[in-house]
């Protein structure tokens, strides 16, 4: 980030420049806002159907979320563009902008200058002969005509405005409007800010009429499918439950029923009595009937012969007919008209038969012997009435058999209709049921509109207002994060582009990269005219100084010490290393001998410490340095030998055997490859010289970290203590 300071400070200052270039002559905004009162939360609710359930909190969510996105529809955006629109055609600012009573000319000229724009803005938009016959007598009418126009297609003007860019009158300037909830509250709020103040409240009292209208036939409208469909539901279940119920009606009709199962059960019961009642009249008169044969055995015995007579007989059978009337008049009760009467009469015959019969018994008998220690007069009279309790309970048991019938033939008529009247009787409960259930549906569906009715009742609590002021210009905040923000991402980039960079231009890199130590490096050059950097010459020395230390490793005294400049490329820097090396060298009194190959593209200037040789004459088995050197080179001495590219030219092989050093040449602007990786770990194979890395062009950063940074020069001079005297000189009195 310093190297490239410049660039970090023009960005930041070009983009700042520009935002303010494009954005001083930018519009005046407007604000207005309007509050309506909506209920969800805390509005009254009618209790029963669905309504209960919407008292939890995310059914509340629900509500404001459904109304938030009614509000921001791109439907409700429509008609409100169409609406604005109406309104500014039947507009007439001269009208307008005239002072009114109790308006002052301050305020005239204000309206005047505010509905100057808008009026211009639609001529351009809609030309004058399109806007004359859109605009309508009244405004219900103009509304009526943009609606049409609108409804023809795209091609149409108006459809093109309100679907168009347009800052005041399109669906997209609408989309500057936002709704929100106030906190927890029942109240929803609604921004919109535009550049025109007039028109800012305008849209909002047309989309507050629009949106209140919308959200009330939506909740009015929301259960009319569902009231229908219970509407339509119940009338056919009570179809089905009247037909049900009038079959049944007719099956009791039929088969004369007023409630059947008390009637089985009735019936039921009459035939057990009519039964029991039988056997015990069966007894009776077995009973008396034995008693009576038992008598007229015992009168027999006694030679009674006129016991038999006629008369007696015919007195007994009328007595025995008058029994049996008796007993069915008894039976029948009071229901028969008359029959009270008929029964007295009845009973009154039968006392005189009764009577007659007993003085006929009695006129025969008229002796009062007894008969086996019982009195013939007695045994007459218990006759008599054996013989009447005889006839009366056979009439009765008669009487009783035909009951008895009867009601077994009722009890049998009624059993067979038992499944057929459960059958009726389940049609009816299930029609019932199913009539009731969709009532029940009908109420709660209309429970619930009335709730939706009342939910939908919303109010303005704070009207929208006409915005005299225009909002804060946020130029200075855009500047602001224009210059931060470009900085931050110049700098980002900038770092990111060094974080990616695989170059050698840091040395620990360079070292970690290649798996070779960094003997020296070359820093970058300068411009022509500034000269070599002042750091140049200490880096030279430094690398000299490290090839000293390395002088002492010298494996043979008696021969010089060779080092090889190798490079896997050209114009890497080799004959730069080599001169710099051997100007350090023979600064420092060493005799130097450079090697330099025949076919070398710069022209360098042969003298008594420059030679040249040729590459081919390396590659002969045995090629000593020394036999390609044309002079004889001391035992002291240093020979630096420049190879040529290694992956370009054929270099003498033979002499990497007689090297004690090897310096590899590295420009720091580019990447180590396998290439190079490769073609020096052959190197290692042939030779048992050190390798090491020459780094050239490196950044000024980087030389100062790798030679160390010098200390600046201070003011003040330096300290220099005092030494005591030399030993060998006398001390001065």
């Amino acid at each position: 980030m310093r190297r490239h300071w410049l660039l970090l400070l023009l960005v930041p200052v070009t983009t700042a420049g520009s935002i303010y270039f494009f954005s001083r002559f930018q519009d005046r905004k407007y604000k207005s806002d309007t509050v309506i009162y909506t209920g969800i939360a805390s509005g009254y609710k009618i209790e029963g159907g669905n309504n209960d359930a919407g008292g939890n909190w995310n059914a509340t969510s629900t509500a404001f979320d459904n109304l938030l996105t009614l509000v921001n529809s791109r439907d409700t955006r429509q008609e409100v563009s169409l609406r604005l629109l109406a309104w500014r055609l039947m507009q007439d600012p001269m009208r307008l902008t005239r002072p009114a009573q109790g308006v002052s000319n301050v305020t005239a000229a204000f309206l005047e200058e505010l509905l100057g724009g808008p009026t211009a803005e639609t001529d351009k938009l809609l030309p004058p002969r399109v806007r004359s016959r859109l605009t309508g007598n009244t405004l219900a009418e103009t509304m009526a005509r943009l609606r049409a126009a609108y409804q023809e297609g795209p091609r149409n003007p108006v459809n093109k405005l309100v679907n168009s860019k347009a800052p005041l009158y399109s669906e997209t300037a609408l989309e500057g409007i936002t709704a929100s909830r106030v906190k927890d509250s029942d109240l929803v709020q609604v921004e919109y800010t535009t550049t025109d103040p007039v028109v800012c409240q305008k849209t909002l009292e047309i989309l507050t009429q629009v949106f209140i209208r919308k959200h009330k036939e939506l909740f009015t409208g929301q259960n009319e499918t569902v009231i229908g469909y219970f509407d339509q539901a119940a009338q056919k279940a009570y179809q089905r439950l009247q037909a049900a119920e009038q079959r049944l009606l007719e099956f009791h009709q039929k088969h004369n029923l007023v409630d059947y199962d008390k009637q089985i059960l009735a019936s039921t019961d009459e035939k057990q009595l009519s039964a029991d009642k039988y056997n015990q009249l069966e007894m009776q008169y077995a009973g008396a009937f034995s008693q009576l044969k038992s008598v007229e055995t015992t009168l027999s015995k006694r030679g009674v012969s006129s016991l038999k007579s006629q008369e007696i007989i015919r007195l007994r059978n009328q007595l025995s007919g008058l029994s049996s009337q008796i007993a069915e008049l008894e039976l029948v009760g009071s229901t028969v008209p008359g029959a009270p009467a008929r029964l007295a009469s009845l009973k009154q015959q039968a006392e005189q038969l009764t009577n007659k019969i007993g003085d006929a018994v009695n006129s025969e008998y008229a002796s009062s012997h007894s008969v086996q220690g019982v009195n013939v007069k007695d045994l007459l009279g218990d006759y008599t009435k054996n013989a009447l309790l005889v006839e009366d309970l056979k009439s009765q048991l008669n009487l009783m058999r035909q009951q008895k019938q009867t009601v077994a033939g009722q009890y049998n008529a009624l059993v067979p209709l038992g499944a057929e009247i459960r059958k009726i009787r389940r049609e009816v409960e299930v029609a019932e049921k199913e009539y009731l259930s969709q009532m029940e549906g009908l109420k709660q569906s209309k429970l619930s509109q009335q709730n939706g009715l009342l939910a939908s009742q919303l109010r303005v609590v704070d009207p929208p207002y006409l915005p005299t002021r225009s909002t804060g210009s946020k130029l200075l905040l855009l500047l602001i994060g224009g210059v931060v923000g470009s900085f931050l991402l110049t700098g980002a980039g900038l770092v990111t582009a060094a974080m990616l960079d695989t170059s050698l231009q840091n040395p620990a890199h360079a070292a970690a990269v290649t798996t070779f130590p960094v003997a020296g490096i070359i820093p970058k050059p300068t411009r022509p005219s500034a000269g070599p950097p002042p750091y140049a010459k200490r880096a030279e020395d430094h690398l000299a100084r490290h090839l000293l230390l390395k002088f002492q490793h010298k494996a043979s005294t008696d021969k010089p010490y060779v080092i090889g400049v190798l490079s896997s490329q050209s114009a890497e820097g080799k004959t730069e290393v080599c001169s710099s090396l051997a100007a350090s060298l023979s600064e420092m009194g060493i005799n130097t001998l450079s090697l330099f190959p025949s076919d070398h593209v710069l022209q360098i200037m042969p003298h008594d410490g420059i030679q040249f040789y040729s590459p081919l004459q390396g590659l002969t088995q045995g090629v000593r340095v020394e036999d390609i050197a044309t002079k004889y080179v001391p035992g002291e001495a240093v020979i630096i030998v420049e190879f040529p590219a290694l992956l370009e030219s054929t270099y003498p092989a033979s002499l990497l055997q007689d090297l004690d050093l090897i310096l590899v040449a590295v420009r720091a602007e580019r990447s180590w490859l396998p290439a190079d990786r490769q073609i020096f770990q052959s190197i290692r194979t042939v030779t048992k010289a050190p390798i090491e890395i020459v780094l050239n062009g490196v950044l000024p950063e980087y030389v100062a970290e790798f030679i160390g940074a010098r200390a600046r020069p201070t003011a003040a001079p330096a300290f220099r203590p005092a030494l005591p005297p030399h030993p060998s000189q006398p001390l001065l009195n």
